[in-house]
């Protein structure tokens, strides 16, 4: 149960992650559905790359506590992203 929860608060984190980065580059000019499917992949490879660093410094659970920190921005991310989607 707890991985499971720790996989969710990642991907949250991950969605994130990559709605902010496409928001700078993407904007309205693209699909907003292609535009989360781009988030997440973006998201998830800034995540695992993020993960590997900090793993390959022996600092994995400062680089898991940073990303999960991000996971309530996760939340809010989608929801606005709704919102500007159901416009």
């Amino acid at each position: 149960m707890t991985s499971f929860v720790v996989a969710l608060l990642l991907a949250l984190a991950s969605i994130s992650l990559g709605l902010r980065t496409t928001s700078l580059y993407a904007g309205d000019r693209m699909h907003p559905v292609a535009r989360l499917a781009l988030a997440v992949f973006t998201g998830g490879l800034m995540t695992a790359l993020i993960l590997q660093v900090c793993s390959h410094y022996r600092i994995f659970e400062f680089g898991l506590g940073l990303l999960l920190s991000l996971s309530p921005a996760g939340v809010y991310d989608l929801a606005k992203w709704w919102f500007r989607r159901s416009r």
